[in-house]
């Protein structure tokens, strides 16, 4: 019997100030294109068929580099509260007519497609049992982007400005389902100079 069809958004994570980089991640040029048309390229070509993007205080700068035309532009005006700030903004813009979403922040690169469809499918797969945040793993270690069913992001939206997703997570072992995937990159984020390049490879 077919699966049925999972319609997932992508809510991609980009309201940091990018301190340590010192130049909006979102921006940084990733292979001839900005870095967060690169994300949204990925997801796309994973399954997520819905769009979403958290912007902070380089908003402005963001949607005139970067072709965000068919996404859902989200501004988080308080960006200093943190991702799960950000988080829970996208969260409040989803309906049920969206079975789970895949929450990326923007300065993870190295996710390939064939790793998003791996979570979706997994979902596909386990969402009639108790599953409901899926994250893939490298090695038995967890990386991003994590999925969560729609249904649950509740526990997100309690969340107090001084925690992060992990609470989740770890209050709730039983419903969090690892998805093992061939690709390092899950794990692999960009917070500086030296890690953009060498994420980025040789010239």
């Amino acid at each position: 019997m077919d699966a049925p069809e999972i319609n997932a958004a992508v809510i991609v994570l980009a309201a940091g100030d990018s301190t340590r980089m010192g130049t909006p991640k979102a921006l940084l040029d990733w292979h001839g294109k900005p870095l967060i048309d690169h994300v949204l390229d990925t997801a796309r070509a994973g399954g997520c068929t819905r769009l979403h993007v958290v912007l902070g205080k380089d908003a402005a700068a963001i949607r005139a580099g970067a072709q965000l035309a068919d996404a859902n532009v989200i501004v988080n005006l308080h960006p200093e509260q943190g991702q799960v700030s950000s988080l829970k903004l996208a969260f409040q813009q989803q309906d049920f007519s969206t079975d789970c979403c895949v929450c990326w922040p923007v300065d993870v690169p190295l996710v390939n497609p064939g790793d998003v469809r791996a979570l979706i499918d997994a979902y596909a797969r386990w969402r009639a049992s108790l599953m409901r945040i899926f994250i893939p793993t490298y090695k038995g270690k967890r990386g991003h982007p994590m999925l969560v069913d729609i249904g649950f992001r509740q526990p997100f939206m309690e969340l107090k400005a001084e925690q992060n997703a992990r609470k989740v997570i770890e209050d709730n072992p039983t419903q969090v389902k690892e998805v093992e995937v061939s690709n390092e990159g899950v794990l692999i984020d960009i917070d500086t100079p030296d890690e953009y390049r060498a994420a980025l490879g040789p010239a």
